[in-house]
């Protein structure tokens, strides 16, 4: 864990999904991995006074910089979207687990909604050298999605909304059969019902005959988004339920195995967290 002030280098919009902030810190480039975050205070006093999480939405460990993908919700989202080239910002991390790609995956399928797009697309960037990548998009219109012209040449690019303005009309579940039957591999992030209705689907599989597809599901990896308070496991404001009892997503997550999450239990608290 490492504590830095990074420098923002540029911003842009993307959509109405937020702000991507470039920013320079080498150090915590260099042990950033997919499925990681930062803590960042949203501020240069105590008010607002909780750090807020981002997961890594590129890795550049070359040039030393990370890319976060910020929504400028309340005072403190608000404050850090704000920030332009050259201003500081506070940094904890890298903080959390990161996904595991398996060696033997030949083809790789992720899964995004909303933000959840950011730890898929640098796991696309990292492993399309490696195997087949294909990303499936959901989002409630075209300005909910990720643009393709930035996301890696070779990766195959499956979209759908939910108003049908862009790609297959419904949501990602409505999409995901045929990739499924492809897949080696999945990893997904996103809204907990998103995540909820994949969850559905590898019970379905889990009580089910072999059939393809089911392999993935069974062994599939999510990360779970939550409002966190410290972020370092000690105020237990992210908790979820798991098989294995309560855990938390600072520390025991983001990423968790699918099957371990108890979605029936109800979306997470969001304890602690301030807007």
């Amino acid at each position: 864990m490492i504590l830095d002030q990074g420098v923002v280098l540029s911003t842009s919009e993307i959509g109405t999904l937020g702000t991507v902030l470039r920013i320079a810190t080498p150090r915590i480039a260099a042990q950033a991995r997919a499925g990681q975050f930062v803590h960042v205070r949203p501020g240069t006093s105590f008010e607002p006074l909780l750090r807020r999480p981002y997961s890594f939405n590129r890795i550049d460990r070359q040039a030393g910089e990370i890319e976060l993908i910020v929504k400028p919700l309340g005072p403190g989202g608000e404050w850090i979207a704000l920030r332009r080239e050259g201003d500081e910002l506070d940094l904890l991390g890298p903080l959390g687990t990161p996904f595991v790609v398996h060696r033997g995956t030949r083809n790789l399928l992720l899964v995004a909604g909303g933000t959840g797009i950011a730890p898929m697309r640098v796991l696309a960037e990292q492993e399309v050298s490696r195997r087949s990548v294909t990303l499936l998009m959901g989002g409630r219109s075209v300005s909910y999605l990720w643009p393709s012209d930035l996301l890696p040449a070779a990766v195959e690019y499956v979209t759908t909304t939910e108003d049908g303005s862009f790609g297959v009309k419904g949501r990602v579940t409505d999409a995901l059969t045929p990739l499924l039957e492809w897949a080696d591999q999945l990893c997904a992030c996103g809204p907990w019902p998103m995540l909820a209705a994949i969850g559905r689907l590898r019970e379905q599989a889990e009580r089910g005959p072999a059939a393809p597809g089911r392999a993935p599901l069974l062994d599939a990896q999510i990360a779970v988004e939550q409002h966190m308070g410290c972020a370092m496991g000690v105020c237990r404001a992210c908790v979820v339920v798991t098989a294995q009892g309560n855990a938390r997503v600072c520390r025991e997550g983001p990423v968790f195995a699918l099957g371990d999450i108890a979605f029936d239990q109800g979306e997470p608290a969001t304890v602690g967290i301030v807007a």
